[in-house]
C-alpha cells in the first residue's frame, strides 16, 4: 500500500503520516518491498533500528535509511 496513491497504509493514512523517497516521490513497489524486508534487520538487532529514528536529523528509522525512504506528516 505504500507504493499506491495512497502512499501509506490504513494505519498511516488514520495518523496522517506518508511514505516518500528521499526526492519526496511516491516509492516504487520494489523500493516498499525492500523496505519492509529492511524492518526484519531493525527488529533483529532488539529494535534499535525503530529508535534510530529518534536521533537521526530526518528522523529516519535504520529500514527507512536502507530503502532511501522518508516519512512525512501530511500538511492540512
Amino acid at each position: 500500500m505504500e507504493s499506491s496513491n495512497w502512499q501509506a497504509t490504513i494505519g498511516k493514512r488514520a495518523v496522517g503520516i506518508y511514505v516518500t523517497d528521499v526526492n519526496r516521490n511516491r516509492i516504487t513497489f520494489g523500493r516498499a518491498t525492500g523496505r519492509n524486508f529492511a524492518k526484519i534487520v531493525s527488529w533483529i538487532i532488539l529494535c534499535i533500528g525503530y529508535f534510530m529514528a529518534g536521533w537521526t536529523l530526518k528522523k529516519q528509522a535504520l529500514h527507512d535509511m536502507l530503502a532511501g525512504t522518508l516519512v512525512l506528516r501530511k500538511q492540512p
